[in-house]
């Protein structure tokens, strides 16, 4: 696995390495919080012969940069399994309890995401195994849950208007809608999207759960928007006020290289 040349592993102490924990691979991305300059991000799939839990041992013990004295290291978990707790109900002695009532763990670790911005607590799990093995192998790692990221940025986009808002950010296989009355979250979700038609059964479905109005609130789309490009034009139809939501991060590096970065790692680079 080859680095930019720019990256002096020598001087990890400066760079923040996030590690990204999706159901199927594995990325991560190395950036320097004080030079934009500095940024790379790598995918890596796994070997079929192998759990998902050795492909990551085998990952962290063949590059040993992983396990080096960075500035910040986190480890992201992506899952559509996740629980969002008010902060004036969160007990953490009662998180296990709370998860486990909505989603059935085993042999898990149940792990906590406060989101400041809007008062309540991510709770998500991960493989004991897995926890225990990055938590003694990398330096000081801090375990968080992509939708975490997500719901930081939406929370403060437009939030001064009085139309309620819908994001929808496609990547990987899943698709996550969050949906806000100004600042005030009203859901938020991840669905598998394997088949496309699926996208815009989700979606059609939030708007006539909470309900939105299709011809006054907004609905904003990010991340892989390319990939489904006939949901995008069916919903463009159904609904009024649709727009593609950019999102540029303040590095100075090729378009082509961030082009395929995942939304919730592009918010971290703006920390």
């Amino acid at each position: 696995m080859f680095l930019p040349a720019n990256i002096d592993l020598a001087q990890t102490e400066k760079y923040t390495l996030s590690i990204r924990l999706i159901p199927d691979g594995f990325s991560f991305s190395i950036h320097c919080p004080t030079d934009k300059d500095i940024f790379c991000y790598k995918t890596t799939s796994f070997n079929n012969n192998l759990s998902y839990f050795e492909n990551i041992k085998k990952l962290i013990f063949d590059f040993e940069f992983f396990t080096q004295p960075f500035k910040t290291t986190r480890v992201s978990v992506v899952s559509k399994e996740y629980t969002l707790v008010p902060e004036i109900f969160y007990e953490e002695k009662k998180a296990k309890d709370i998860f486990d009532f909505n989603i059935t763990t085993k042999n898990e670790t149940v792990l906590s995401d406060k989101v400041a911005e809007n008062n309540f607590y991510v709770l998500f799990s991960m493989d004991d195994r897995l926890h225990s093995f990055l938590f003694r192998s990398l330096w000081n790692p801090i375990f968080t849950h992509h939708i975490s990221q997500l719901l930081f940025y939406f929370s403060g986009h437009h939030n001064k208007t009085k139309e309620k808002r819908c994001y929808v950010n496609f990547h990987e296989n899943l698709m996550d809608v969050c949906c806000f009355s100004q600042n005030k979250l009203l859901s938020a979700n991840t669905f598998p999207i394997n088949d496309k038609p699926n996208a815009l059964y989700f979606i059609v479905g939030v708007w006539e759960k909470l309900p939105l109005n299709q011809s006054t609130d907004r609905l904003y789309l990010t991340g892989n928007t390319d990939s489904q490009k006939e949901t995008v034009d069916t919903l463009k139809k159904l609904i009024k006020k649709v727009e593609i939501l950019p999102f540029s991060p303040d590095i100075t590096v090729p378009k082509e290289e961030i082009s395929s970065v995942p939304l919730d790692v592009k918010i971290q680079l703006c920390e």
